[in-house]
């Protein structure tokens, strides 16, 4: 692999990325209404939970990949936020396993349903009452235990991420109180640079391929979305622990969170907690909206769950 690019803390700098002709559309909506900030001023303090694209606390998000090493700790910290969450996974027992008690809490729903399957995604009625969607979905770059059983790239990053983006399309009502008004996606820097070393190795299972194909998809929703795109993940994932085991995890000093716009910038980490507290921050700023930003995290002190710190990292990022 190429050598590490060190990556100084809270510098943003320019990273131009292709214009997407629904991101003009979603911040021209979001203008109209007054979503749109200036950069340097708070935009979940100036908007309020009324403003265009911000997901009010106590909304309904809907978590897929809910037990996996990213989604878990969404989830607890979605609901630490005071948000209520539907948890969607395959094996409902691995669910009840890691969120244990917390699961008979009024504001934690825990739904099976398989998202490679479009009609299982309808019938369950998954996206139906939710404000906010988190896609936490995921699998091994190289071939794996976790490819068996149809779980390859293809099957996660792209048809079970297209099936879900087409159902929460179809979920949104113009004039609905109740539209969705989030979609964040978790994928992976290098999506595109699958040309370039060290991701033309990574690709070679077709991961980032197929990650890139699950970005389009949402970017061509007309769904208001963020994307983030973190490195290596580290911290984590934590198995067999409950939901107040997760919100005590810490991420040891390397918490300083550089973020930048595209896809240019090469992380040498990023934990998974930090990413988990980039999801639930990104839902109360619409900076983040119709924006993919790479996520890297180092030594130093980082915005934890502090919206302001959040605001400022989204409003600066370049």
């Amino acid at each position: 692999m190429a050598s590490p690019v060190s990556v100084a803390p809270r510098v943003f700098a320019a990273c131009p990325s292709p214009q997407l002709r629904n991101r003009r559309s979603l911040k021209t909506r979001c203008a109209r209404r007054g979503g749109v900030r200036a950069s340097g001023a708070s935009s979940s303090d100036a908007d309020g939970d009324g403003a265009a694209g911000i997901v009010p606390l106590g909304s309904l998000v809907l978590v897929v990949g809910a037990t996996g090493g990213v989604g878990q700790l969404a989830v607890a910290k979605l609901l630490e936020a005071g948000y209520s969450v539907r948890a969607a996974a395959r094996n409902e027992a691995r669910a009840k396993e890691v969120f244990g008690d917390f699961r008979n809490d009024g504001r934690l729903e825990i739904v099976t349903c398989d998202l490679r399957d479009k009609s299982a995604i309808e019938s369950s009625r998954l996206t139906t009452n939710v404000a906010a969607v988190v896609c936490a979905l995921g699998t091994t770059a190289f071939p794996s235990a976790r490819w068996k059983d149809g779980n390859g790239p293809e099957a996660t990053d792209f048809v079970s991420v297209k099936n879900l983006v087409e159902c929460t399309a179809a979920s949104q009502k113009d004039g609905d109180e109740k539209t969705i008004k989030r979609f964040v996606l978790i994928s992976s820097v290098g999506v595109d640079r699958t040309d370039k070393m060290p991701f033309l190795l990574l690709n070679l299972g077709g991961v980032l391929r197929f990650k890139k194909k699950g970005e389009d998809v949402l970017k061509w929703s007309n769904v208001p979305y963020t994307i983030l795109r973190p490195g290596r993940l580290t911290d984590g994932p934590y198995t067999s622990y409950d939901i107040n085991t997760l919100l005590k995890a810490t991420s040891d000093t390397k918490r300083s969170v550089t973020i930048q716009k595209g896809d240019e910038l090469l992380p040498q980490e990023t934990s998974r907690i930090v990413v988990a507290d980039a999801v639930v921050a990104s839902l109360r700023n619409t900076d983040a909206i119709g924006n993919a930003y790479v996520l890297a995290t180092e030594q130093g002190a980082g915005p934890g769950n502090d919206q302001e710190k959040w605001d400022f990292i989204f409003g600066n990022a370049r």
